[in-house]
């Protein structure tokens, strides 16, 4: 039997997600080559350079930029100490630890969660004035049911890159008629883009589904963590989802409580932006907490 170049495709795609996604959840993990290539069905002599000719960068370099950036966020958004992060990112070695990071962001972990301190509490004494009639100055506490999505993820500046994804996996719930009464529409933002350089960024488009789908080509299917999640409403354009997060990290976190865990936080659209004008656009943003 003959596997046609479109089929060829769809397989060669369903694998190098497989991959990222293990990487994703593994990064305190030893990511062992020869185990990522077996994980993804490749040889290991090919195996570098389809990931690379798809990350844009070698995979090595990929994972110790993801580790590091992770560590960032989490230096960012948590009090854990600089210790438990390096090991929760795979380094063993807080002076390796330490040494990768300065390399990486020019400063050290500490000094980087003292300026990420200073910067927001220069955020909070500015009171930001956008809290009524854009963002709920206090969230709802939920606890969520986990949920089973597809998803199609996109590379690059996020004002680009989700556009591409989210027309990916309507094509394909279209086309096999997944869409349904109340459809949640999920965005998932991995990166921070003042940490992340704008051509790496990471955004899935997610689609909930109550049927059994299967992964092809660059549609995925996952399951996005339960838990207990603050839920805030956005209202207005996309583009200034930037301070609503600065007001939610920058004021509202601090004073609340809790501190967000390493799920991934959700974006869930109320209405559809083709029909609605950008002011009056409605979106759930699910911060994980514990």
């Amino acid at each position: 039997m003959t596997i046609g170049r479109e089929d060829t495709k769809k397989i060669y795609y369903e694998r190098i997600n497989k991959v990222i996604g293990y990487i994703n959840l593994h990064l305190g993990d030893d990511l062992d080559m020869k185990q990522l290539a077996q994980i993804g069905n490749y040889s290991d002599f090919h195996f570098q350079r389809i990931m690379r000719a798809y990350l844009g960068e070698p995979l090595g370099t990929y994972i110790i930029r993801i580790r590091l950036e992770s560590s960032a966020q989490l230096l960012r958004l948590t009090s854990m100490p600089v210790q438990e992060i390096a090991l929760k990112v795979g380094y063993e070695n807080p002076t390796s630890f330490n040494k990768a990071f300065k390399k990486r962001f020019n400063i050290s972990p500490l000094e980087f969660r003292e300026t990420i301190n200073i910067n927001y509490q220069h955020i909070k004494s500015k009171q930001i004035m956008i809290i009524s009639d854009q963002i709920s100055a206090q969230p709802k506490i939920k606890n969520v049911d986990p949920i089973t999505v597809i998803f199609a993820q996109a590379i690059g500046p996020y004002s680009e890159s989700t556009t591409k994804a989210w027309e990916k996996v309507c094509k394909y719930a279209a086309d096999k008629k997944l869409f349904g009464f109340k459809t949640q529409f999920i965005g998932i933002s991995h990166d921070d883009p003042t940490i992340t350089d704008e051509a790496r960024l990471r955004y899935d488009a997610c689609i909930a589904i109550r049927k059994e789908v299967k992964p092809e080509g660059e549609i995925g299917v996952k399951v996005i963590p339960g838990g207990k999640y603050a839920i805030f409403r956005h209202k207005g354009s996309y583009e200034k989802f930037t301070d609503s997060y600065s007001y939610i990290f920058g004021s509202w976190m601090p004073e609340s409580g809790y501190e967000p865990d390493d799920r991934p936080g959700l974006e869930i659209y109320i209405n559809d932006p083709e029909k609605t004008k950008p002011e009056k656009l409605q979106t759930d943003i699910y911060i994980p907490i514990k």
